[in-house]
């Protein structure tokens, strides 16, 4: 197919780093952006898009999702960070079943298309089985967009009283791992186009003897993995990570929140990661909320460390990236606020950061924290066509002259109109169209009340305190 993108206003930063708006017509051959140019007249064969006034970005990125806990959404949005990791982590996620885990992740991936986001980086941490992990993935390919697919390398406990316990270990490292070669044998592409790529979670470092954790992202990087992603909070594990040798420029580091503590520009960690080309997947809203810690992602900016914005957990956050744009912009201007007033230095004439800083993470941020730069987070000729069209009429935008403000901090899923993945579009005239919406929610609401009804709140309230009485404070990430 071949669309032309007509009258629009593009918002994109450039491969020189420049954030530019200007009025163009784009043309789409394929799943590439072919031109883009002042007037761009039409051809036979070319479906023309009015796209009058209205702003065309590049799709968002989300360098940190779990994607299939949409099938769990609204129903965690209170819980501390150790709360989730007992409740959900080390209870609902093991009695999952490979039905739940499809419909929400093929929810998960129609919720980012809607709010512009197109690519994921998705750590997928419930592979309790073969079944669970073909569900994903099944899903994943269904739903047009584009993803990083991380499976993760790890097993459920099968006890957690009076101390935890991972009985089925060695089973899940079986499969697992045999399983990294099969999805990895066409060089990690896990659709033809390219469009799902093979990807690998990995939270066990620490654990155990260092040289199991070496020859097992050996044989990840050997089967040909995109990237290989894991959470790091609190304590040292950059450090760990840095000393084994297993660091990288395809490594993506969640959350990283223990270097907010180290300003001091020689800080190791820091150095670890630009040193290495490890990236970061800062994801605020949760991190603010969680007690993980304070986001990083302009500290990284600064340090010229890689780093993007993440959602994480789509149980308890919302799915787009909007938000976590003007959260971290505005909680990295208060906490500078904070610091001016609290020094009784002269208040600066200008904040730090601005819009356009907070779009650029969003966007070739992202891109390049995953290495995909060459391909996606910005519009340019050359580049895949993962496009976002914004109605600049809606309730929202009306009004609005520029489009870095008003996508930071107006707009919403409601006002994105058209996306668009390799060329696909995935969202015409508001309307999802890889899948009916009506029908997926209404499978993803059965599904989400046949888990409420396994595990009730009593029930979760009653593991946690339980935990809590025995280990004062709930786990601990150092």
């Amino acid at each position: 197919m071949a669309y032309l993108l007509k009258g629009g206003i593009i918002a994109t930063f450039t491969s020189e780093n420049k954030a530019v708006s200007y009025k163009a017509d784009v043309l789409v051959e394929g799943s590439t952006i072919t031109k883009i140019a002042a007037k761009i007249d039409a051809t036979p064969g070319v479906e023309v898009l009015d796209c009058t006034d209205k702003w065309i970005t590049p799709g968002m990125v989300d360098t940190h999702r779990h994607t299939f806990m949409t099938v769990l959404r609204g129903s965690q949005c209170d819980w501390l960070l150790t709360e989730y990791l007992v409740k959900m982590s080390w209870s609902i996620q093991g009695a999952v079943t490979p039905d739940e885990v499809r419909i929400g992740q093929l929810a998960g991936c129609l919720d980012a298309l809607h709010a512009g986001v197109t690519t994921l980086l998705d750590h997928f941490h419930a592979a309790l089985t073969p079944a669970h992990a073909e569900a994903a993935l099944s899903a994943t390919r269904a739903s047009g967009a584009r993803v990083i697919w991380c499976p993760a390398r790890q097993s459920q406990p099968t006890r957690l009283f009076p101390n935890i316990e991972y009985g089925k270990e060695e089973e899940a490292h079986e499969w697992q791992m045999r399983m990294l070669k099969e999805w990895g044998k066409d060089g990690g592409k896990l659709t033809a186009d390219g469009r799902v790529t093979f990807g690998w979670a990995y939270d066990l470092v620490g654990a155990g003897p260092i040289e199991v954790h070496q020859e097992a992202l050996k044989e990840a990087r050997q089967a040909g993995v995109a990237i290989i992603t894991a959470h790091v909070v609190q304590g040292p594990r950059i450090l760990v990570w840095r000393d084994a040798r297993l660091l990288g420029p395809d490594v993506v580091f969640s959350h990283c929140t223990e270097l907010a503590d180290h300003p001091a520009p020689d800080d190791e960690m820091w150095a670890a990661m630009k040193d290495s080309g490890s990236a970061i997947a800062a994801t605020p809203e949760d991190e603010l909320g969680m007690a993980h810690g304070n986001p990083v992602a302009f500290d990284a900016v600064r340090r010229g460390v890689k780093c993007g914005l993440g959602i994480d957990a789509t149980s308890i956050n919302s799915g787009d990236i909007f938000t976590q744009m003007r959260m971290t912009l505005q909680w990295t201007r208060a906490r500078g606020h904070e610091q001016v007033h609290l020094s009784g230095q002269t208040a600066p004439k200008y904040n730090e950061w601005n819009s356009a800083d907070a779009f650029r993470l969003g966007t070739l941020g992202g891109a390049e924290a995953v290495n995909l730069q060459h391909l996606i987070g910005t519009v340019e000729v050359g580049k895949k066509a993962d496009l976002v069209v914004f109605d600049t009429s809606s309730v929202n935008l009306a009004g609005i002259v520029d489009p870095f403000q008003g996508v930071v901090f107006h707009a919403t899923g409601e006002d994105v109109e058209l996306v668009m993945v390799d060329g696909e579009i995935v969202k015409r005239n508001g309307k999802l169209t890889k899948a009916n919406w009506t029908e997926v929610a209404r499978e993803l609401r059965q599904r989400a009340q046949h888990i409420r009804e396994r595990f009730p709140d009593e029930m979760l309230q009653e593991i946690w305190s339980k935990y809590y009485e025995q280990h004062p404070g709930g786990p601990q990430f150092r």
